[in-house]
C-alpha cells in the first residue's frame, strides 16, 4: 500500500509527489569539477572490472552491480552497470511490483523508493535498504526482471524535444514569464531549440518569432486545481488534461516527427537545458526493446519529475499510444491514494505509471538534473526549502546537470545558462 511520508510539493510546470521527506545527513552535494572527476575514475576502474569480467565469460552482474561505500561513486553506479553491460542492461521495476524499504526483496528485486537497493543477504535473499546489511556480499540481487537484453537498433542521442506553454494556469504568478523564457530560448537558439527537432505547444496562439505554437484545445482542461504545499504553482490547473492533447499531436506525426529521433525530451519552460550535455550522456545508452525512462528525484516514491522528461523513442511510441486508455479507464489518476490525499496526477507522474502499466522500463540517473522541486536535488542546506532556485555558481559547478529548475525569470534563468557556458553572453 502506498503510504507518503510528507506532503506533496506544488511546482509550477511539474505536477511530480515528493512522497519521501530526505533522509538524516544525506550526501553532502560536492558538484565541482574535482569532485565530479574523482568519482568519474571511481566509475571507469568499475566498469574495467566489470568489462574484463564479461569478455572472460564471468557474469556481468557481480562485477558491475556490486556497490561501493563511496557515496561519490555510488552516484554514478547506474552508469557504471550500464556501460559495463554489452548485451544486458540493469533496468528498474514500477513501484507497484517491489518492496517497502527495509522488506524482503527475495522476489521481486527491487525497492519502492528511488537509491533503495535489493541488497544480497548472507543467505542468499534479498532485503532492500540504501547501503548493504553487515556482513553480506554487497551486491544487489538480480534475476531476468532486473537484467534484460539491449536492443542494439535502438542505440543514439539524437533529440527530439517539446516545450508547453500553458495561458490559462489558473492564476498569476512567476510562471507569467515562461513565453518570455520561450521567445528569448528561441531567439538565441537554446535549450529545446537546441535539440535535433523540436515542438512547441500551447493551450493559446502564440508565436516565438517565425514560430507559431502548435495550439491545443480540449473541453476538460480546468476540471481541478493544485492545492497549496509550500511550493510553486499553488491553484493551478492540474495539467494532465493538456497534456494528453499535447501527447496526441505529437503521435500524430508518427512514424516521422519524435520517431525519427532516439529520444524524446520534455523540458518545462523554466528549465535551464543543455541538449548538448545529454546527448554526450546518451551517446552510448543502451536501450531495451520495451524502451526506458530516466528517474531523476532520489528518495521519492516516483522520480520522473517535469523538470525534465527522457524518454527513449520506443518507451515515448508506447506512451503515446496508450495515453487515452491510461486517461479514460486504467490508471485511476482521479481517485486513487494519492489523488484523494494530494489532488489529482500531475502529467508527469500520470506519464510515469501509465508508462510502468504497458512494460516501459527505467533506469536511475540522480545527477541529471538540479532541480529544485526535488528535495535531494537542492544543496544539504536547503532541502527543506521548497521555493530553492539554482544560484548561478551551483550552475556553474554542477557540470554533470543537463538542466536547472526552477529558473521562472528570463534574467536568472540566463544568469544560470551563461555560467553553465563558461560566461556565454545573453543580453535579455
Amino acid at each position: 500500500m502506498y503510504q507518503p511520508r510528507d506532503p506533496r510539493e506544488i511546482e509550477g510546470g511539474s505536477e511530480q509527489d515528493e512522497t519521501l521527506v530526505p533522509r538524516p545527513e544525506p550526501a553532502r552535494w560536492g558538484w565541482k569539477r574535482a569532485a565530479a572527476g574523482a568519482a568519474a575514475s571511481a566509475v571507469l576502474l568499475l566498469t574495467g572490472a566489470a568489462v574484463e569480467s564479461w569478455r572472460n565469460g564471468g557474469s556481468t552482474t557481480a562485477a558491475a552491480h556490486s556497490r561501493v561505500s563511496s557515496s561519490a561513486a555510488a552516484s554514478f553506479q547506474d552508469e557504471v552497470e550500464l556501460a559495463a553491460a554489452t548485451m544486458t542492461m540493469k533496468v528498474r521495476k514500477p513501484y507497484d511490483q517491489c518492496s517497502t524499504v527495509g522488506g524482503d526483496c527475495t522476489a521481486n528485486h527491487c525497492c519502492k523508493t528511488t537509491n533503495d537497493y535489493c541488497w544480497k543477504t548472507a543467505a542468499g535473499g534479498g532485503k532492500c535498504g540504501i547501503k548493504s546489511p553487515a556482513g553480506s556480499p554487497g551486491q544487489e540481487l538480480e534475476g531476468t526482471d532486473t537484467i534484460v537484453p539491449v536492443d542494439a537498433g535502438s542505440i543514439g542521442n539524437s533529440l527530439f524535444c517539446f516545450s508547453v506553454y500553458r495561458k490559462n494556469t489558473g492564476v498569476h504568478d512567476a510562471d507569467d514569464q515562461a513565453l518570455d523564457l520561450l521567445q528569448t530560448n528561441h531567439k538565441f537558439g537554446e535549450g529545446i531549440f537546441a535539440c535535433d527537432s523540436w515542438r512547441v505547444f500551447s493551450d493559446v496562439d502564440v508565436s516565438l518569432g517565425d514560430y507559431k505554437a502548435i495550439k491545443v484545445s480540449g473541453d476538460d482542461f480546468f476540471q481541478s486545481k493544485r492545492p497549496a504545499s509550500g511550493g510553486w504553482g499553488a491553484g493551478q490547473w492540474i495539467n494532465t488534461p493538456v497534456f494528453r492533447k499535447v501527447w496526441q499531436k505529437i503521435y500524430a506525426e508518427y512514424p516521422g516527427g519524435f520517431f525519427e529521433k532516439a529520444w524524446t525530451v520534455k523540458a518545462d519552460p523554466d528549465t535551464v537545458f543543455l541538449p548538448e550535455r545529454l546527448r554526450a550522456r546518451l551517446s552510448a545508452q543502451p536501450v531495451p526493446a520495451t524502451g526506458i525512462y530516466l528517474e531523476h528525484c532520489k528518495e521519492v516514491s516516483f522520480g520522473f519529475f517535469g523538470s525534465l522528461e527522457v524518454i527513449s523513442k520506443i518507451g515515448a511510441k508506447i506512451l503515446f499510444e496508450n495515453v487515452e486508455k491510461c486517461y479514460t479507464s486504467e490508471l485511476p489518476w482521479k481517485t486513487d491514494q494519492i489523488a484523494t490525499k494530494y489532488g489529482w496526477y500531475g502529467e508527469d507522474l500520470f506519464a510515469q505509471r501509465c508508462m510502468d502499466l504497458h512494460g516501459v522500463k527505467k533506469i536511475w540517473q540522480f545527477d541529471l538534473v538540479t532541480d529544485g522541486t526535488c528535495p535531494l536535488g537542492r544543496p544539504w542546506d536547503h532541502q527543506k526549502e521548497k521555493k530553492w532556485v539554482p544560484e548561478p555558481v551551483r550552475c556553474s559547478h554542477r557540470d554533470t546537470s543537463v538542466a536547472f529548475k526552477p529558473l521562472k525569470s528570463p534574467k536568472d534563468h540566463f544568469a544560470c545558462l551563461s555560467a553553465a557556458k563558461d560566461g556565454k553572453r545573453y543580453d535579455v
